[in-house]
């Protein structure tokens, strides 16, 4: 029997001096020639994994068409933008708050501790409230346009995310005041939806399975409204949003968990050692992470849907 050529190519192994680590001289020749074989090993694995399953060629299309887009830049200007918006929504809240302080002094208090808030929080809150119940003729129509000029740039931003997703022109909205009061919207349905949790949480005290059904669901189906207002192919049916809103979420409901038994120890303990910057930096990572996912979840429908166009009729 006639056996293959030396320093031919054999199936998909690559041409290499000696299939012998042991003959190649020199130690660090030798594990050079190691490394190169692993890595073509892992590739090749990876080729016929994404030959096999269309779950995982999913995901390499998912990650090659982030990566083409910078997607790390694009969740960095979502979360600077989501950090925009939350800060003229908070002065609002605590607007509120002060009108409502105004009748039960108490009444801030009570609300941070039965939605689980921590002791910072609520010092902070009901001080802010106290303070903002004497302008609040002022604070009133500021909080209303912050809010608006807020909502309007965190939907030009994801308007721009799911366009350059898509492969489709990046375009304005129609109705800067619709757009606007749709982010306001998702943003107090989110708000609603942690905090309705958060007191769940404390009065079971404990997580089931079935609430964490219900966030799963309640999650996607707030990320699904939201990509429903998105750019997307006009050919793709909503069906095609629904991998996305599942995998935020999943990545939302891991986030409140992590933000209940995590990060609300290390805001307190931020606020002790920094102040109100050691807040706003552990505000800014998560919404970073939050970002992230949602540009993950933006570019996982764009390959899903070309993943099927490409599929033979």
């Amino acid at each position: 029997m006639i056996g293959p050529a030396p320093g031919r190519i054999v199936g998909r192994v690559s041409e290499t001096p000696t299939d012998d680590p042991a003959e190649v001289p020199g130690r660090v020749a030798r594990l050079r020639h190691q490394a190169l074989a692993t890595a073509e090993r892992a590739t090749t694995a990876l080729d016929d994994a994404r030959q096999r399953s269309r779950t995982v060629d999913a995901a390499f299309l998912t990650y090659e068409r982030d990566r083409k887009a910078v997607g790390s830049v694009l969740a960095g200007a979502i979360a600077f933008r989501l950090f925009v918006f939350l800060l003229p929504l908070a002065l609002g809240i605590v607007t509120l708050l002060g009108a409502f302080h105004a009748v039960d002094e108490s009444g801030p208090e009570d609300v941070g501790r039965n939605l689980g808030m921590s002791s910072y929080l609520i010092d902070s809150v009901e001080s802010a409230a106290s303070q903002s119940q004497k302008a609040l003729w002022i604070l009133v129509p500021l909080s209303l346009w912050a809010i608006y000029t807020g909502g309007r740039g965190i939907t030009k931003v994801l308007r721009a995310v799911s366009a350059i997703a898509w492969g489709q022109p990046v375009t304005k909205a129609s109705n800067a005041i619709a757009s606007a009061a749709a982010a306001l919207g998702l943003a107090a349905g989110a708000m609603v939806l942690l905090g309705g949790l958060q007191a769940v949480r404390n009065r079971s005290e404990g997580i089931g399975l079935g609430l964490a059904l219900v966030a799963f669901l309640a999650f996607s189906g707030l990320w699904l409204v939201a990509e429903l207002l998105l750019p997307r192919d006009p050919r793709a049916p909503w069906p095609s949003l629904l991998p996305g809103a599942a995998l935020l979420g999943v990545a939302a409901w891991l986030a409140h968990l992590v933000s209940v038994y995590y990060l609300a120890h290390q805001v307190d303990r931020a606020s002790e050692l920094y102040g109100s910057l050691g807040v706003a930096a552990a505000i800014l990572a998560w919404l970073y992470v939050l970002s992230r996912v949602m540009v993950a979840s933006i570019m996982l429908n764009a390959s899903r849907w070309e993943q099927q166009q490409a599929d033979p009729p």
